[in-house]
């Protein structure tokens, strides 16, 4: 039986994870100040030079602020983290989204996409219709497979990254890739609610909406179906 590789944790990534864990948990409160970095190798036994370099990445991340000559503060990370912020957040929970999470990712990608499903309703071609019913016969092949949710889920995204590429705008295909790793767990968890056969159908009316050139009424659908998904599930998150 093959081992995986077992990592062990530097100082300056327990160092980091502490602060991390504090900080999104609410024991340290936005605009707290942290005890110097001279205090901080005191209190936790490692060496300044690591400390400031971990200090810099939290701050990279957004969790605090760095201000010269006053000190490090917590700072605001819904306001200043990036992806590898929500990252950190969805360890901290365990690999779990809370409601709240999910609802905000959930309606960030609905923007995304319902951009694109206007745009693509209003200039689309055969061929882009083509490509997404091969997509569609693509999922629906494998609703007898006995297939890991993670494979499942991937399969069952393509479709909606597919609209998104089709319309035209580089700039929503690239979002939504920059948050794959962390709307994949909003994939995984929509597969188990809905199953395969759903997503066929759901995706089969999106593409007549298209063709109809009903973006808007397509923007709808996906805000609507998902927020049944929300509400339905909501005491179980």
């Amino acid at each position: 039986m093959p081992y995986n590789k077992i990592e062990i944790p530097t100082p300056k990534e327990l160092f980091i994870r502490q602060i991390e864990d504090q900080i999104i948990s609410g024991r340290l409160a936005i605009g707290e100040k942290l005890p110097t970095e001279r205090e901080l190798e005191t209190e936790t036994g490692i060496s300044k030079s690591v400390i400031h370099f971990a200090l810099v990445d939290l701050e990279r991340m957004g969790f605090v602020k760095i201000i010269p000559r006053q000190g490090i503060y917590v700072d605001d990370y819904a306001r200043t983290g990036s992806f590898e912020t929500l990252s950190e957040i969805l360890r901290y929970n365990g690999g779990k989204l809370t409601v709240k999470m999910l609802t905000e990712i959930t309606e960030l990608r609905n923007a995304i996409e319902g951009g694109a499903l206007i745009k693509l309703a209003a200039s689309h071609s055969d061929e882009d219709i083509c490509k997404l019913r091969a997509t569609v016969d693509e999922l629906r092949a494998i609703i007898d497979e006995d297939l890991s949710i993670f494979d499942l889920a991937d399969i069952a995204k393509k479709f909606h990254y597919q609209i998104c590429d089709l319309s035209g705008n580089d700039m929503f295909p690239l979002v939504m890739n920059a948050f794959a790793p962390l709307s994949n767990v909003v994939w995984q968890y929509c597969v188990r609610f809905w199953g395969v056969e759903k997503f066929v159908v759901h995706d089969e009316n999106i593409i007549c909406m298209i063709e109809r050139g009903e973006g808007h009424e397509a923007q709808k659908y996906i805000e609507d179906i998902f927020a049944q998904y929300i509400e339905a599930n909501k005491d179980y998150l």
